[in-house]
């Protein structure tokens, strides 16, 4: 029988303030949403995993952002992965293993030019965090901004996060000495498993103090993941010519948004550059960092710890998660 209805969470209004806590009422529950018949050059994908990211909070809001506001009354905006159960497109066949923007549903009609397929021997959620966007970022923004040479003192914040679990590993492997910042003794063992050589617990410890000792000849390279004060703590112990790869504000979304960066003017004397990116910007070179990352996950060299949200209602409370830093690893919700 073909799907005729679906469960999901639509946008069902703008949040009151741009940062701050995920509020009651901004996402609605339907257990009994039409699906749209596949038209041609469309597939309908039975979602399997979600990827809940931080960028979320902000497609709620009504401002400018690297993508348009999520519209209201659709299904709230998300990568997913899942499997194709209907094809009107050359490319894909009932059966595929594909991942995209399907959103917080569990059938999803889509676009398949907007589709990747996932590569054999590996998990599908694979797709959502070391294959799809975190490994992409992780690798874009190490190998184009930060480009750390064998040596080089490399910092990486949110550092047990997905982005920075694998900007860790990848920073590593390039033969840098990494340290990363973290938010609990767990998530700062865990770091230190991943090859730094130490982490600093940024709520029982000074951040600027601890890089001090830590990387007295200077940091080279910052993949900053968070922003605010953490960033600023930081620019007074860059290196000459040091890099900072601006990759994501999770500050700028917490109860009162980022606070100002009180030290940018280390960044003159000391010739840095500090530069963002948006791993959208670079869709056309997706094949050419999954070929460098897929024969590193098959061989077991690149870990992402996951935390797994069982059913399509935990995702409000995943974002939740995300925006206190109360998860250890990927953020996913895995759906029946």
């Amino acid at each position: 029988m073909p799907t005729t209805h679906t469960r999901r969470y639509v946008l069902a209004a703008r949040p009151a303030t741009t940062t701050g806590p995920l509020e009651d009422g901004v996402l609605r529950y339907e257990d009994h949403a039409p699906v749209p018949a596949v038209q041609d050059g469309q597939v309908l994908v039975r979602v399997a995993w979600l990827s809940l990211d931080v960028a979320t909070r902000g497609w709620m809001n009504d401002v400018r952002n690297y993508l348009p506001p999520a519209p209201l009354g659709e299904a709230m905006r998300a990568l997913g992965a899942g499997v194709v159960t209907q094809s009107r497109h050359p490319d894909f066949a009932a059966g595929d293993r594909v991942s995209g923007l399907l959103g917080w549903q569990e059938h999803a009609v889509v676009d398949g030019s907007t589709l990747r397929k996932v590569p054999e021997g590996v998990p599908l959620q694979a797709a959502l965090h070391v294959l799809g966007i975190s490994g992409q970022t992780a690798w874009l923004g190490l190998h184009d901004i930060g480009r750390p040479a064998p040596g080089e003192t490399v910092v990486v914040t949110a550092a047990a996060g997905a982005v920075g679990s694998l900007a860790v590993q990848l920073a590593v492997a390039a033969g840098a000495r990494v340290i990363g910042v973290a938010g609990t003794p767990e998530k700062c063992a865990l770091v230190r498993e991943l090859g730094a050589v130490d982490c600093v617990d940024y709520r029982e410890q000074d951040v600027a103090t601890a890089i001090a000792e830590l990387a007295p000849d200077r940091v080279d390279v910052v993949f900053d993941n968070v922003g605010g004060a953490m960033l600023d703590a930081l620019l007074p112990h860059l290196a000459v010519k040091a890099r900072v790869v601006l990759c994501g504000a999770v500050s700028r979304y917490r109860e009162g948004g980022p606070a100002p960066l009180r030290n940018w003017f280390h960044l003159l004397p000391n010739r840095v550059r500090m530069e963002g990116f948006i791993y959208l910007d670079h869709a056309d070179r997706f094949d050419e960092v999954e070929a460098d990352l897929l024969p590193r996950v098959r061989a077991g060299e690149l870990r992402c710890q996951e935390h797994v949200l069982d059913g399509l209602k935990a995702a409000p409370d995943g974002i939740r998660l995300l925006l206190t830093g109360t998860n250890h690893g990927k953020a996913l919700v895995k759906l029946g």
